[in-house]
Parts: C-alpha cells; sequence; structure tokens
C-alpha cells in the first residue's frame, strides 16, 4: 500500500470515530430530540442540598430517563436564564470539573452497598467513579458516553450508559431493582439540586436514592486492550544498552453475563502516564501515593479498603516494585475476577512479577467476599504477598462488618489478622521472623438531623501488626480513641450575606501498648460559605504533652512538649475567570518559637479550554525537630522551605488533552544543635555535630493525550526529575532552584498506545 492510500484510510478511519454516538433510534448529541425523550420517566422534583436546606431548587431542573437493551439513556434539561452566568470549561478525563455539571449516581443492584458515579460538566467534561460502602473512589473508569448542548435559557446532557459498564446481580426473574441519584451543580452561586433528597453526610445516603425496576438485559462483552510503548531514558547517566525500551501487552476484559467479570493480562500495561505529585517527607511515615495504572483502577470497587485512619488494607503500588532497590519491577502476568449477585460478592486477583537479575519476582494475591443480610453487611478479606528476594512471605486476613442499625445510627468496623514469615539473608539484614498479630477498629456515625453529624471511632494495633507488604500502614503498636462533632447551618436570613457554614470540633487520645501516652489533641473548624461563592476557613488545634516513640528511628522515646497550631485559609469566588486561594498558618511542635508558612495558589481560565494554574509557598521554621541519619541524633533547625509549581492545561477538543506540569520544592536547613536523649526521654546537647543541609527537588512533566474511542488512548509523555542536596543550608531560592533542575536524575521521553477491541 502506498503512502498516499495508507494516509487515506487513516483519515477514513479516524473520521468514523469522530461522528457522534447512536444507539438504536437515540443519537448521543447533547439534543433531546428523539421522539423516545417525549414519552419516558421524568424527574422533576429537585431540592436544594448545597446548602443543605430541602428547598426547592432555585432553577428548574429535568431530567428523564430511558432503558432498553442498549442501556441507561439520561437526559438532563438544565433551565439557566442568561442573567446567571454559566460557567462552562473543559476538563481533562476525571479531572475536578470547576464549572457547571450534571451527575447522575447509580446502584445497579438497590442494595446500597456499590454505587457509580457518572458527572459531565457543561462543556462535556467527563468523570466517574465508584462507591463501596463508606470508601469513595475516583480511579474506577468505566465506558460510557456523554455531550452537551445549551441555548438562550437552557443546557442540555445526554447521557448514555451500558449495561455492560459495572457488575451487577441476576434475579433470574427477568426484574431488576435499582436506585438511582441525580443532582446539578450551578458553579458559580455554590448551589446543588438533587433528586431523590438524598446527601453525602448522611448516613443513610446510599438508602435514600429513588428506587426504580427496569427489564433485566443479559448482556456480554468480550474487550481486548492490546498496548504498545517506547520508552527513551534521555540521562546521560544511562547505558547505552538500557536507554530505550520497547513494550507490549494485552489487556482482555471478558463479561459472559452481567454480575461475573474476567479480566486478564499477558504483559499488563502497568505503564504510567500521570506523574505523581512531588513530596519531601521528613517524617518517621511513609508518603501515600495513588495509584493510576489501567489494571488496578478497573472494576476495584469491590476490594476497596480505605480505613477511616487512611491506613488502606490493599496497597497495590506495592505491586511492581524491587523489595530490594525500591525500583520498577515488570509484571508476567495478573488475572482478576468479580462476581456480583443477590446478597453475595465475589473477588480475587493475582499478580506475578518478572525474575528480578537472579532473583525471583514476587507473587500477590488478594481476595475478598461480602455479604448483605437486610441492613447487615459482613464480609471478608484476605491479602497475600511472596517475595522470594527477601524470602519473606506475609498474610492479612479481615473479618469487616457494616451495619446501618436505623436512619440516624451506622456501625462499622474490622478485626484484622497479620502473619508474617521471613528468613534471615544477606539481602533483607534481618533476623528469622515468624510474627503473628492482630488489629480492630470501631466506628460509630450518629446523625439525628441534617444539622448534627457526630462519629466516634476506636482502634487497637498489635506490637506485631503489619500488612504492609500488600497494604498501606503508617505504624503499629497503638490504641486510639476519636470523636468529631459538626453542626451545620444552611438556612440564613435573606439579606444575609452567607449561604451556609459549619462548626467542626475533632479530638482524639492515642497511646501505644505500654501505655504511654502519645498525644491528647483537640482540633477547632469553622467554615463559611458566601453567597458570592467566596469560602472561608478558620483551624484552631492544640495537643497534650506526649511522647514520640518514632521520630527517633527506634533509638528511644522523645518527651515531646506540648504543642499547639493554627491555620486561616480564604478562597475568593469561583466562578470568575481569575481566581484564588491563599493560607496563612502558624504552628509550634513543642519548641519554644514558632514556626509559620504562607500559601499562594492563583488560577487563571484564559478561555474556556485554557487553564493556568500556579502555586507558591514559603514556610519559615525557627526551631525545626527532625532525625539527623548522617550522625544518627535529632537535631534543631533554623530552616526555610520553599515550594513552587505550575500548571497549564489546553484542551482543543473533548478528545484532545495538553498538559505541562512543573513542581519544585526547596530547603534550606541551618543547625542550631544535635541532640541525644537523657533518661527521661528530654533533649540533651549532643558532642556528635549535626551539619546544616540544603536540598532541592523538581519534577516536570509535558503530556499529550487523545483519545481515539472511550479507554482507548494515545500518549506522548517527556518527563523531567532533578535532585540538589548539599551540606551549605543557605543556599538561598535562586540557587536551589537552579541547582534543582540542573541535577538532572531523571529525564525520559514515552509514546504509548492502547486500544479496545
Amino acid at each position: 500500500m502506498s503512502k498516499a492510500n495508507y494516509r487515506y484510510l487513516l483519515l477514513v478511519s479516524l473520521s468514523y470515530l469522530m461522528v457522534p454516538a447512536v444507539y438504536g433510534a437515540i443519537t448521543i448529541d447533547g439534543v433531546l430530540d428523539e421522539p423516545e425523550w417525549a414519552n419516558t420517566r421524568v424527574y422533576t422534583d429537585f431540592v436544594t442540598v448545597e446548602p443543605l436546606t430541602s428547598d426547592p431548587a432555585k432553577y428548574a431542573t429535568e431530567v428523564r430517563m430511558i432503558t432498553n437493551k442498549e442501556g441507561i439513556f439520561i437526559g438532563f434539561i438544565n433551565y439557566q436564564p442568561a442573567s446567571v452566568k454559566r460557567v462552562n470549561r473543559r476538563f481533562a478525563r476525571d479531572a475536578e470539573i470547576n464549572g457547571d455539571r450534571n451527575v447522575v449516581m447509580i446502584d445497579f443492584d438497590g442494595t446500597a452497598e456499590t454505587a457509580y458515579d457518572f458527572t459531565v460538566g457543561s462543556a462535556n467534561s467527563r468523570r466517574d467513579s465508584s462507591m463501596g460502602g463508606s470508601t469513595y473512589s475516583n480511579d474506577w473508569d468505566g465506558t460510557w458516553y456523554s455531550q452537551t448542548s445549551s441555548d438562550a435559557d437552557y443546557w442540555y446532557s445526554e447521557i448514555h450508559i451500558p449495561w455492560t459498564v459495572a457488575p451487577m446481580s441476576d434475579t433470574g426473574d427477568g426484574i431488576k431493582n435499582m436506585a438511582v441519584w441525580f443532582s446539578r451543580v450551578v458553579f458559580n452561586e455554590s448551589l446543588r439540586f438533587a433528586f431523590p433528597n438524598a446527601y453525602y453526610t448522611r448516613n443513610t445516603f446510599l438508602e435514600d436514592w429513588h428506587s426504580i425496576e427496569v427489564e433485566q438485559v443479559k448482556a456480554s462483552t468480550l474487550d481486548w486492550f492490546p498496548y504498545l510503548s517506547y520508552s527513551k531514558d534521555l540521562n546521560n547517566g544511562v547505558a547505552e544498552s538500557a536507554a530505550s525500551d520497547f513494550n507490549g501487552g494485552l489487556d482482555v476484559v471478558w463479561r459472559p453475563n452481567s454480575n461475573t467479570q474476567l479480566t486478564g493480562a499477558i504483559k499488563p500495561d502497568f505503564g504510567q502516564v500521570e506523574s505523581d505529585d512531588l513530596v519531601v517527607n521528613f517524617t518517621a511515615f511513609e508518603t501515600y501515593v495513588a495509584e493510576k495504572r489501567p489494571f488496578f483502577t478497573e472494576n476495584q470497587s469491590l476490594f476497596a479498603s480505605l480505613l477511616p485512619n487512611e491506613d488502606n488494607i490493599l496497597y497495590t503500588r506495592r505491586i511492581g516494585s524491587d523489595p530490594l532497590s525500591g525500583g520498577l519491577v515488570d509484571i508476567n502476568a495478573a488475572a482478576k475476577i468479580t462476581y456480583f449477585d443477590e446478597g453475595l460478592n465475589l473477588g480475587l486477583f493475582m499478580v506475578s512479577e518478572e525474575n528480578i537479575g537472579d532473583s525471583q519476582g514476587g507473587d500477590f494475591l488478594s481476595s475478598r467476599i461480602q455479604g448483605k443480610f437486610n441492613n447487615l453487611s459482613l464480609g471478608h478479606r484476605l491479602t497475600y504477598a511472596d517475595r522470594p528476594a527477601i524470602d519473606r512471605e506475609a498474610m492479612v486476613q479481615v473479618i469487616d462488618m457494616d451495619w446501618r442499625k436505623t436512619d440516624e445510627v451506622r456501625i462499622n468496623g474490622q478485626v484484622l489478622f497479620s502473619d508474617v514469615q521471613q528468613q534471615a539473608n544477606i539481602n533483607n539484614g534481618q533476623s528469622d521472623i515468624d510474627d503473628q498479630d492482630y488489629a480492630g477498629w470501631l466506628k460509630l456515625s450518629y446523625s439525628p438531623s441534617d444539622t448534627w453529624l457526630q462519629e466516634l471511632y476506636v482502634s487497637h494495633y498489635g506490637d506485631q501488626f503489619d500488612m504492609n507488604d500488600l497494604g498501606f500502614m503508617k505504624r503499629n503498636d497503638f490504641n486510639e480513641f476519636y470523636g468529631s462533632t459538626r453542626y451545620n447551618i444552611s438556612s440564613y436570613k435573606p439579606e444575609s450575606a452567607t449561604l451556609s457554614s459549619y462548626n467542626k470540633l475533632e479530638y482524639g487520645y492515642t497511646e501505644n501498648n505500654d501505655g504511654d501516652r502519645l498525644w491528647l489533641w483537640a482540633d477547632f473548624e469553622h467554615e463559611r460559605v458566601f453567597k458570592s461563592s467566596r469560602k472561608v476557613s478558620l483551624h484552631l488545634g492544640l495537643k497534650s504533652s506526649g511522647w514520640d516513640d518514632r521520630i527517633t528511628r527506634s533509638n528511644g522515646d522523645y518527651a515531646q512538649p506540648a504543642q499547639y497550631w493554627g491555620s486561616f485559609l480564604y478562597l475568593s469566588p469561583r466562578g470568575n475567570d481569575y481566581s484564588y486561594k491563599t493560607k496563612i498558618s502558624f504552628e509550634n511542635d513543642g519548641t519554644d518559637k514558632l514556626s509559620a508558612s504562607l500559601k499562594f495558589m492563583p488560577k487563571i481560565y484564559l478561555t474556556e479550554t485554557v487553564t493556568l494554574g500556579a502555586g507558591i509557598s514559603y514556610k519559615y521554621y525557627q526551631e525545626w525537630l527532625i532525625w539527623d541519619f548522617s550522625a544518627e541524633q535529632l537535631a534543631v533547625y533554623e530552616a526555610d522551605s520553599y515550594e513552587g509549581g505550575f500548571r497549564f492545561d489546553w484542551y482543543p477538543s473533548n478528545r484532545q488533552e495538553v498538559r505541562l506540569k512543573f513542581q519544585w520544592v526547596g530547603i534550606d536547613a541551618r543547625v542550631i544543635d544535635g541532640y541525644q536523649l537523657d533518661s527521661a526521654g528530654r533533649l540533651l546537647s549532643s558532642a556528635t555535630p549535626s551539619s546544616d543541609f540544603s536540598v532541592s527537588d523538581t519534577a516536570f512533566q509535558i503530556r499529550y493525550r487523545y483519545q481515539l474511542a472511550p479507554l482507548s488512548d494515545i500518549f506522548l509523555v517527556y518527563s523531567r526529575g532533578g535532585y540538589y542536596g548539599s551540606d551549605d543550608g543557605d543556599e538561598g531560592p535562586g540557587t536551589l532552584f537552579d541547582e534543582g533542575w540542573s541535577g538532572v536524575r531523571v529525564e525520559s521521553l514515552i509514546a504509548k498506545i492502547r486500544y479496545r477491541f
């Protein structure tokens, strides 16, 4: 075939991708002009839920709903006269839609256990997510379609959700019970309307949705996702033999029926084209990083396992990470199966890593069983990790419970058991390990009205409990009590400038298993939203004296003095083409002097398709206590911390995204003194000197994305990361920035195509 013929064929193929999607007699073009829309379910009784007054909606909103063999069709008719500013901005897929938008949430089984969110902005930006129990995840991506349109007094959205978008149970009698919730956001006025009257803060949010009956459609699909990627390392320090790499593989998603899904992969597409946020962490605790790889985000709601304290039973970023070097490891194969039935959900996934040099890659497994009995949900989880490189096996088993006792009271909790086996070798540098221990937590939520919300939470982690092989856990060896009381005010007089406000008091007590108090604390927050859409927030908190048994990295317990902190946050009106956020903070972490910080984050919407965002912050530490690894002791520093960032987003069309993202963190730290601990855990000046230090970290990425079709994309990505460190301690922001940018450690070019057949 000649080059000219090839180009012609390519253009013809792309042209087919650009036409509106047609399903039977309905064309998804944002215009509700098909006869089917005239005679179907209609919902008009929208009420105000932001603020949570339950008053009739200020602007008329109508939703029309069609169900047929092709799936669910939703049409929104949004009355918004020309006098009410419309915020029609385009955003990337799954980005926060800071504009007018429509939301459809569907519980496909009507059990109030699992639901899916489909959000469409007025410029046809899309965002989707999943909800399992009390866990909300933006990582899920589904195949669905939408389009919007507008005229003088209305804007419209037309949405098609295929039956195959999510697993659902088979009722056996041909009738499917579902529940739906529709909402609409008028962005410039900070208003949200909803049908039915349900809201996120209520314990009965999912139970309050509107129940419908539809004809059960038994659908089956087989989707193939081959991918091909090319990466080139542009860093001169990389050997030529490893400078570039071609990768390819295949993901397969098979839905033999509506309630079963099998996902398999050979050399799966675990490549990440979305950069992680830059974090410089001096604490004793690991940084949590969100999952962005397709295999783990697809159909993952059943496995969601976030705890109230933000620990996570299943943290998939552990997979594909070399336990010795911390680098990346390729994946040989992966498989995931889920099954949903009335009252019973099952899930299992397995991943096998590629061998690493002379050592064998790891194997990972996770399973989930969940049963529903009226208002009570019971389940079992298991995670297993086998990492031969360090001769380590770890298993965690979990029994979980979620009981909606009444509309006002909800109780949920878990009992967890870990079993870790490890044989000593030269790689892990440890003695033999044979540890078993348990943890558990219980949470009570009480919401007698929309005005009051109260929560109580208790937990226990055993000394040897460990779920970090395939989970995320900040620490073990503690007992914790937490409580919060929130008071909402949603009704103000018409002449008031305030739209809504709330006051929230949080408090807690934590001790280790030896009975040593770690902290007793309280935090007060006041937030106020004005009718102009301005927002202010005030935080004040204090913590009693206690023991810090982690800051010295197992070199003694530090008797930490009392602490206090505060902050003030201001957000400008959000519907303008220019907006900003500014935050002023102070804190005292037990030393004699305060630390203070200032953060400023402007955003400019140059057009409806071009957005500029920036952020700059400065923090001054008069006395900053951290662990000095080089001297193996605590040290107090006077320090300057700088952060800067810039982002450029351009959406030439609904299929294209161009993004530029830059982040920088720089720190100058001048030592005041180094310390050991005396027998009472107090700081004692050390004869071993600690030194000044300066660090600078930069991250830069340019990414182009072209969507061929839903879940089918072409990516071109350039990434660059730099690092600089010295013993100066007084480089200044200019030098830190220059050295961090020029000290290139990572520079790469990635091209990738992934297509759904």
